[in-house]
């Protein structure tokens, strides 16, 4: 078992999606409740805000191979203009379904964007997973989703890792490295523990995949065949994300959310909705940054 420190003292409200940007030697993360887009400087332990006009909602974050940002939210997928923070519609697969939102968001091996969407209230199972291509066109890989969480992909980029949280299920798509087709949805590990759900997802050099365990009070690692293998205990319920970072890709940041949580939670939890970190013994590897 490996403890978590904590990194960043804050009471984020739903912290998400953190991605480390080696040039910078920074981390990016965000609250998508509060609306941010954050930079976290392990060094200083400064947190900076970048401007965004993000509106009331930011649901994932990954970078351009020119260093610039897209996120996405309720309509879909943005790329952002640094200078000035405003938002350019890159595409929206759902205008039809405004109580839908996007949620989580990274790119596979062929630079590729996956993000999908859940319901906003996550009560009907409204929500689809896309795949964006360079062109900002999109498929859509699966249905029937109250909230969709993660995606992550396997060192050669064979392997598709999605959380269907409501389902208490991470799942699994083979992808084409050739063509970039994608297989059909595979089960990969079931969370049978009452009210635990995987949410983000992350996989290191090795093949592991370490899973973000709502309200379970830790971050696990599975092996590639779904086998338990460790986990990283954390002071607060309430995971949401993990990045690997640090110029070695060996310190493991992890967003945690205050959401939900009653004053009787927090005062046992304090610490809830800040950033942690650890070194658990693996390197993670880079983020392929979006063709599109």
């Amino acid at each position: 078992m490996i403890d978590a420190q904590c990194a960043l003292h804050m009471r984020s409200i739903l912290g998400e999606g953190p991605v480390w940007h080696p040039g910078q030697s920074r981390l990016y993360w965000l609250d998508l409740r509060r609306p941010a887009i954050y930079r976290f400087d392990p060094g200083s332990g400064a947190n900076e805000q970048i401007q965004a006009e993000l509106g009331d909602y930011v649901g994932g974050l990954v970078f351009r191979a020119d260093g610039s940002m897209v996120v996405n939210n309720r309509n879909g997928i943005h790329a952002v203009d640094i200078a000035s923070g405003k938002l350019t519609a890159l595409a929206d697969p759902e205008p039809d379904k405004p109580e839908n939102w996007f949620n989580d968001a990274k790119c596979d091996r062929l630079g590729r964007l996956w993000a999908g969407t859940g319901d906003s209230n996550e009560t009907v199972a409204s929500g689809n997973l896309y795949v964006f291509e360079h062109d900002h066109s999109w498929r859509v890989v699966d249905r029937n989703i109250i909230c969709s969480n993660g995606p992550a992909f396997s060192p050669d980029g064979r392997s598709a890792y999605f959380s269907d949280s409501y389902a208490q299920e991470v799942v699994r798509y083979e992808i084409d490295p050739v063509t970039g087709e994608i297989g059909e949805r595979r089960p990969f590990l079931k969370i049978t523990e009452h009210e635990v759900y995987p949410d983000g997802l992350t996989v290191d050099a090795e093949g592991g995949v370490w899973v973000a365990e709502w309200d379970a009070w830790r971050v696990a690692r599975y092996t590639p065949d779904g086998t338990f293998d460790r986990e990283i205990r954390l002071p607060v319920p309430r995971p949401t994300s993990m990045a690997f970072g640090g110029d070695d890709l060996r310190t493991l940041y992890i967003t945690t959310a205050s959401i939900g949580l009653s004053e009787a939670q927090l005062r046992e939890a304090p610490l809830s909705g800040s950033l942690f970190e650890c070194h658990p013994g693996v390197a993670g590897l880079p983020e392929p940054a979006y063709v599109g």
